[in-house]
């Protein structure tokens, strides 16, 4: 009889297979299932080798896949010189200034100062006032500090006057092409008022900010591993690649899928990961940056898929949403983020666009929030789809906020699927509801429906963005309360077991190695995580409050509470 490495017994195992089947033990070898049972069955794998762990009760569940979030850039984010300035921290532009003032008393003169966080509808001024931040609003505590700081969302910036003043944005730079971003002004004047947006817009404060050496993305890597098992999560999608080279400090470029391949190879990584590649040239969406960026595109040679892959492409499909024609609440439906003067110029570029990196082999995941994305988005993979058949590629949606039935229809029917964020919704649900009319709105976010027409949804935290913590986004997929207390179509609620396949399996099926991961069964990876407290049993408004007592990653403890 063999003898297992690892041996977990006497608990509450929820298997997450097909028949969401629950366990008591489970037996472990070189970090693979090798069995799964009752205690009784499983101590006969006991040697003299083996660790064994007592569960005494306790839930164990997979461990968790974020199948959207921004990695090395997280790992940014948790360092000592990166700001937080999101709600509550910041709820005036007093709050804002303080924030920064107290960052540029403890670096010298002409250190750049960054940050992440601001939401302008929770911000006192700037709900009163009906704009975001502005330079002005920065430069009283920062005259001799370059200052760039992103939204919450990261599509958007402001910086004060002397990081314009550095990177040459000034009332002679031209405007920039609408697909490409803008270049907020002063009312009718060509001065820059410090607001900028979109990716083209962004790179040209970026590239004159350091970027991250190699031993500092390393440190932002394992920083942001060991964050991901506080939460129980052992698997994450990346968004990295040519593309990002110049944003963010080159957190979201090419040079960091290297650095996992090494770290995966000298076993310092305690998460997997899946990169989705960026490959719009200086973050620019359209088909010629996209295909030219995946021509330049050189990856390494990956020893293990298990633990790094890049097998899919990421595009931004729009920014803040492009809205559908009859959406009659916003008056600005706002654009893609491809060129085209007219709607139909645009949609005709990204279903171009779609169709050849498709016919290239990739996975597409396409970040999209307005109605009018959603349909091109889907249009255009069922056309790549049957223009150039093949077996299951498993594109998706990245956010789909405004998703309808007849959306989820077709993509059910086509195999496309949805990576969301529930955790968003918990936090952004008030607002965003405010774009739709009364009935439109109370059904945004209507996961278990669209799975009810096959559509397979992957769940994850779009952190930086949002918190990491998944239970919070369970809790709102079951409840449909949001952060403020409010409660829309509980009828629309996702069942627990269903919540739990989002953060789980699903994502291992958006990955395509739902026979590796995402489950507790034999044959897979032993990737768990332990709670100190059982989701099925509490309250479904409670879940949340439940933390992670032990991750376990390839069948080795990384992070105990």
């Amino acid at each position: 009889m063999v003898c297992a490495n690892l041996i977990l017994l006497n608990g509450k195992i929820a298997t997450v297979d097909e028949q969401f089947a629950f366990v008591e033990a489970v037996a472990v070898v070189d970090g693979w299932i090798i069995d799964v049972g009752t205690t009784k069955e499983m101590n006969k794998y006991i040697g003299p080798q083996s660790k064994v762990i007592d569960l005494n009760g306790k839930l164990m569940l997979p461990g968790v896949h974020d199948a959207h979030m921004h990695g090395v850039h997280t790992g940014l984010a948790l360092s000592t010189h990166f700001l937080d300035v999101s709600f509550p921290k910041v709820k005036s532009i007093s709050d804002l200034q303080a924030v920064i003032e107290t960052a540029v008393k403890n670096v010298p003169n002409g250190t750049w100062i960054m940050g992440m966080g601001w939401n302008e509808m929770l911000i006192k001024e700037c709900m009163e006032e009906g704009r975001t931040p502005k330079k002005w609003d920065l430069d009283p505590v920062s005259p001799d500090h370059p200052v760039v700081i992103n939204d919450y969302g990261a599509h958007r910036m402001v910086v004060n006057s002397k990081a314009l003043e550095i990177c040459g944005i000034s009332s002679e730079i031209p405007d920039l092409k609408p697909e490409e971003g803008l270049i907020e002004r002063i009312g009718d004047t060509k001065e820059p008022n410090g607001y900028l947006n979109e990716w083209g817009a962004q790179v040209l404060v970026w590239s004159y900010v350091p970027v991250l050496t190699e031993d500092e993305i390393e440190s932002c890597i394992l920083r942001m591993n060991k964050e991901l098992n506080k939460y129980g999560i052992t698997s994450h999608v990346d968004i990295l690649g040519i593309g990002g080279n110049q944003l963010i400090c080159g957190t979201w470029g090419e040079k960091s899928i290297a650095i996992y391949e090494r770290l995966s190879r000298e076993k310092k990584l305690t998460a997997r990961v899946s990169v989705n590649l960026l490959a719009g040239l200086d973050g620019i969406q359209s088909y010629q940056t996209i295909i030219e960026g995946l021509r330049r595109t050189k990856l390494p040679k990956f020893r293990d898929r298990n633990w790094v892959k890049a097998e899919t492409v990421k595009i931004f499909g729009d920014g803040g949403g492009w809205l559908r024609a009859d959406n009659k609440i916003v008056e600005d439906h706002s654009r893609s983020t491809f060129p085209g003067t007219t709607n139909e110029e645009q949609e005709a570029e990204i279903i171009k666009t779609i169709i050849e990196v498709h016919r290239q082999g990739w996975q597409l995941g396409i970040h999209a929030i307005g109605g009018r994305t959603i349909d091109t988005i889907i249009k255009g993979y069922i056309q790549a789809l049957q223009y150039y058949p093949r077996e299951k590629p498993r594109h998706f949606i990245i956010h789909g906020d405004d998703m309808t039935l007849e959306n989820a229809v077709d993509a059910g029917k086509f195999g496309i699927g949805m990576s969301v964020q529930s955790i968003a919704a918990h936090t952004i649900m008030d607002f965003m509801k405010m774009r739709f009319e009364q009935s439109r709105g109370e059904e945004l976010f209507s996961w278990r429906e669209y799975q009810e027409k096959g559509v397979n949804i992957a769940n994850g935290s779009d952190s930086n963005i949002f918190s990491l913590n998944w239970l919070q986004g369970v809790q709102f997929a079951v409840t449909r309360k949001t952060i403020n207390g409010y409660s829309y179509r509980s009828d629309l609620a996702s069942s627990l077991e269903d919540a739990i396949r989002m953060y789980t399996l699903n994502g291992a099926k958006q990955e395509h190695l739902e026979t590796v991961r995402g489950s507790i069964e034999i044959g897979k990876v032993a990737d768990f995580q332990i709670l100190d407290q059982d989701i099925f049993l509490v309250k479904p408004e409670n879940i949340a409050e439940a933390k992670v007592l032990m991750t376990i990653v390839d069948g080795k403890i990384v992070y105990e509470k």
